[in-house]
């Protein structure tokens, strides 16, 4: 498995390569240093409102008893996609590391099953966005070959959400098996072995959360209004870039990126895919290629800094302890001796 994802990651870089080849060094260079560092922080500012509400959602799809605070999924969502950003090689590496930042014992196995639950809501909200892009897409430009790709992706995400729903029962199970396996061999290092985690029942908590669809609605809204400021987001990108577009043509923009996105999922961060997306659609609206490819590069700086700030602050919180322990909550973390 390694071995393909560091495959696919060279396939993407080179990807990349050739689109800045295409669009032309200089041009992209440029485009991008016009952004300048002021600009690069008010993408990281405005984009930590969406990831506090994206928290507030796993928080809400955790069942009526969460096992920790909103700020503290709050802060969990931060880690893990911000170890999802800085280690793209790892599979699940962000949620690994955002689970960890939860707590430990039965928080974290509740926030493993709330994870899972919560990713197929995140899903499922897309499903409405990315076809307000298409109807965008259809009143902008009603020739563009591009709506059968997006058809395409809204139908992948669709069937991945009705798989989960109609196998989350054989999910649970596995998620079960792996807690336990966890427990015998790491009982220690995860806090399995504390607050009866080890023992805890994943299907029952599965279908309690999922019998929970008032809270479920609400994280289902919360995700779709992340996702509709992820245009704003795009629009405030491209107006810093020296682009003017509307409100539409930027949601037909996001819309189309998050959706081809479906089809770099095999790629760690959608390396390539992304690049060429944003080439693709901005074209449409006459943005050259340079400064589409300046976007997207400005979306990865972003998520680098904002990041890089996440881990800073949780190494600042307890410097003294190793890599993996560093996003433990501080009052489970073990004495010194």
């Amino acid at each position: 498995m390694q071995r393909r994802t560091a495959i696919a990651l060279i396939c993407g870089v080179a990807a990349v390569a050739a689109a800045v080849i295409y669009a032309g060094a200089g041009a992209v260079l440029q485009a991008v240093a016009s952004l300048h560092l002021s600009g690069l922080l008010v993408l990281v500012l405005l984009h930590v409102p969406a990831v506090v509400l994206m928290g507030v959602g796993w928080w809400f799809a955790s069942g009526a008893d969460p096992p920790a605070s909103s700020a503290r999924f709050v802060w969990a969502r931060l880690v893990r996609d911000a170890a999802g950003e800085l280690l793209p090689f790892l599979q699940l590496g962000g949620v690994f590391f955002g689970l960890r930042a939860l707590g430990r014992g039965r928080t974290l196995l509740i926030g493993a099953v709330s994870a899972s639950i919560d990713g197929v809501v995140e899903l499922a909200a897309k499903l409405p966005y990315v076809l307000a892009a298409l109807l965008a897409l259809a009143t902008l430009a009603p020739r563009s070959r591009l709506a059968e790709l997006l058809w395409l992706a809204l139908l992948a995400t669709a069937i991945t959400v009705a798989v989960f729903l109609l196998a989350r029962r054989s999910f649970s199970a596995s998620l079960q098996r792996m807690a336990r396996a966890i427990s015998a061999r790491w009982p220690a290092m995860l806090g399995l072995d504390e607050d009866g985690g080890s023992g805890l029942d994943v299907t029952e908590s599965f279908e309690r959360i999922l019998s929970q669809r008032g809270r479920l609605w609400w994280a289902f809204t919360l995700h779709l209004c992340c996702w509709f400021f992820g245009a704003a987001e795009i629009w405030v990108t491209f107006w810093l870039l020296g682009a003017e577009l509307t409100l539409t043509q930027a949601l037909v923009i996001d819309g189309a990126v998050v959706g081809l996105r479906t089809f770099g999922w095999v790629v760690p961060g959608a390396a390539g895919v992304q690049e060429a997306s944003y080439m693709l659609v901005a074209a449409l609206f006459g943005v050259p290629p340079a400064v589409g490819l300046a976007a997207s590069f400005a979306r990865r700086g972003r998520d680098l800094v904002l990041g890089i700030g996440t881990f800073g602050i949780a190494a600042l919180g307890d410097a003294d302890v190793g890599f993996l322990t560093l996003t433990m909550p501080k009052r489970q973390r073990p004495r010194a001796r």
